[in-house]
């Protein structure tokens, strides 16, 4: 005897909320009803309606904005994995705004790891530079960067909040990035990066691992970053090569 499928009351409203959002023809940060109309629309309870919408705002499609109410969430920020580009390139094409905040610059010995990277002895002087990025005032990423001192001695007199480190390289130093690689994971939120970003401890973030080189191969930059889940999205291009 085949069993009847049951769906879930929660399954009920996040469709729900879904299709309203279709049909309202709602758009960014245009504002959801109150929860009690909510549940007397469709017929919830409100830890029903409240975990469906907990999900959503996972998902980037909601945000809760406490003591303002529900909101269609903005877009995602899209990192193109393909493209080797500052990220105030990234979000200038998005018409975007990027602004940072320096957390920390100093300088650091390269360990073993490190000396092996840059292919100098132990002990080498490397610059360490932590960013706080935000996109159109939401923070979304920590970006920790190292690069040796030797090859930028004096980057310390520009201002790292404004300027692009890549346009840095460029203009003032010609080191300019022509290839690299970035390895993505997930990971989860210590207390101090939710405070950063602004999300709850233990929340999913992206963690990435990148290096960047010039056309030489030398490494310019390593780089460590975590950024929220919920507001950056990241895609690549697929192609199929024919066989030889």
């Amino acid at each position: 005897m085949a069993q009847r499928y049951h769906i879930r009351p929660r399954e009920v409203a996040f469709e729900a909320i879904s299709a309203y959002l279709v049909q309202q023809k709602l758009s960014s940060g245009d504002r959801l009803p109150a929860e009690r109309e909510m549940c007397e629309m469709w017929d919830l309870n409100r830890s029903t309606l409240r975990s469906a919408i907990a999900q959503l705002e996972r998902d980037g499609l909601l945000e809760i904005r406490p003591g303002s109410g529900i909101f269609v969430a903005g877009p995602k920020f899209n990192r193109n994995l393909q493209d080797l580009k500052s990220l105030t390139e990234t979000a200038q094409e998005q018409g975007m705004t990027l602004e940072s905040r320096v957390l920390s610059l100093g300088r650091i010995e390269c360990d073993k790891q490190f000396s092996r990277l840059f292919r100098v002895v132990l002990g080498t002087p490397l610059w360490q530079l932590t960013r706080l990025r935000c996109v159109d005032g939401t923070p979304i990423m920590i970006e920790t960067s190292c690069f040796l001192v030797d090859r930028y001695p004096d980057i310390d007199r520009f201002d790292l909040a404004r300027e692009s480190l890549f346009d840095l390289f460029v203009r003032h130093y010609g080191s300019k990035p022509v290839e690299g690689e970035e390895k993505i994971s997930i990971t989860r939120a210590t207390e101090g990066e939710a405070q950063l970003l602004g999300i709850e401890p233990d929340g999913p973030l992206f963690r990435s691992v990148s290096q960047s080189r010039d056309q030489d191969g030398t490494l310019l930059e390593y780089c460590r970053a975590v950024a929220r889940a919920d507001k950056l999205v990241m895609t690549s291009i697929l192609e199929r090569r024919e066989s030889e």
